[in-house]
């Protein structure tokens, strides 16, 4: 829900409850006001007869007053006045001695009037309320989004701005102060952000470069010196221990390198994939791991699945999972690959037990004691799925391990 709709339903529930505990109160107050105003009218009216009736003579009974005052004879009584209401009627009883004698005399007055004037108020003022509120709801909603408006355009320039673009994010000015003052700190935080992503990829650029050269110096002279003659056993296995190093650190500098790239979103270029003939021909390149290890494969593709993506990492994503099913696997293990509904299933043998599920696809989590593994490959996998959306999830129903990526929902 939208801060303004928030704020306008806070708004609309406040005075909705305020209106119903209003109106049953203020009908309340009216109604104890004309009642007091009738009953002041029904004591001064007594008062203004009471010195009548002590000098009338009552020689032919009880004198006919009106039709809202009767006066009539009782037995001795010194109840006090009492005021109360009979149906719409509020009636004075008084008791009075007139010529040793002792009367009652009651005076009425109607408030049905009353009622119908206090519910005609009542309604007049519900009336006025609701268009008061719907009045109020209406210009606070529309002022809110004047007020607002700044906020979505730098909502909207977000949205849209890049941390590669070379130009700075720059924002509408705005005369609200907290919004000049937000605009002020999203454009200094978006230049900070840029600046780093710049540095971080020219240091990804110039470390890529720079580890290369010295890497291939380096295996350029251990090949070299294994050439050289006489030489030991001895120094045969410590040549062939640094050629194994320099090769492990190469392969990780690339991996390395290549997550940094996808963090910072340098392959912006993307093409239609097709999943089939990209795994197959990557089965051709494993062929010599495959037939080391005497592994079985087993593919089943019951449709082939296309998705937009960057054809290197495509490749890099489909190689690490398949390379990964080869690594650990043991000697005449299975390897299962099914393409369905959207779903890439890789399936393989190896431990018994299952891999770790809060770290399998962390940076250098090595469940296995294969030296050339470097940790990165399921990393660079779930890396690539978040980047294009994929969903990539891990099982194990012993003896197969399964990865399971959605490509299509």
């Amino acid at each position: 829900m939208k801060l303004l709709n928030k704020t306008v339903q806070y708004y609309f529930l406040l005075s909705v409850i305020l209106l119903l505990v209003a109106i049953p109160v203020f009908y309340v107050v009216l109604k104890k006001i004309v009642i007091a105003n009738v009953d002041a009218r029904l004591v001064a009216t007594k008062t203004q007869l009471v010195p009548r009736l002590q000098v009338m003579q009552f020689r032919n009974g009880e004198p006919v007053l009106g039709n809202d005052i009767t006066l009539e004879k009782v037995g001795p009584n010194a109840a006090r006045d009492s005021l109360y209401t009979a149906d719409t009627y509020r009636l004075l009883t008084s008791h009075l001695v007139i010529n040793r004698e002792t009367y009652r005399l009651q005076i009425k007055s109607s408030i049905a009037n009353h009622e119908r004037l206090i519910t005609s108020i009542i309604i007049l003022q519900v009336l006025l309320l609701s268009f008061l509120l719907t009045g109020l709801l209406l210009v606070n909603r529309s002022l809110s989004r004047k007020v607002w408006d700044p906020f979505y355009k730098t909502l909207q320039k977000l949205r849209a701005y890049k941390v590669d673009d070379a130009a700075p994010l720059q924002l509408a000015p705005s005369s609200v102060n907290e919004f000049s003052a937000l605009n002020t700190a999203v454009e200094q935080l978006a230049e900070r952000s840029r600046q780093a992503y710049v540095a971080q990829k020219e240091f990804a650029e110039n470390a890529s470069h720079e580890m290369r050269t010295p890497l291939a110096i380096f295996q350029g002279k251990l090949d070299l010196l294994m050439q050289t003659d006489p030489l030991s056993e001895e120094q045969a296995s410590l040549i062939t221990d640094l050629a194994t190093a320099s090769q492990r650190m190469a392969r990780l500098n690339k991996g390395l390198i290549l997550l940094t790239r996808i963090q910072n979103g340098q392959f912006p270029e993307t093409g239609q994939v097709a999943i089939r003939p990209t795994i197959v021909n990557l089965l051709e390149q494993y062929q010599p791991q495959l037939q080391l290890k005497e592994l079985t494969l087993q593919q089943d593709w019951v449709e082939e699945v296309t998705v937009t993506a960057n054809p290197t990492l495509m490749e890099v994503l489909l190689g690490n999972l398949l390379a990964n099913a080869i690594r650990h696997n043991v000697q005449r293990g299975n390897i299962i690959i099914r393409l369905a509904a959207g779903v890439l299933t890789v399936q393989n043998t190896g431990r018994t037990e299952a891999l770790r599920q809060d770290r399998i696809f962390h940076r250098f989590s090595k469940q296995s004691t294969d030296a050339d593994s470097m940790g990165l490959g399921l990393e660079i996998v779930r890396k690539i799925c978040d980047l294009y959306g994929f969903e990539v999830t891990y099982r194990f129903e012993a003896p197969l391990h399964t990865f399971r990526i959605v490509m299509k929902h």
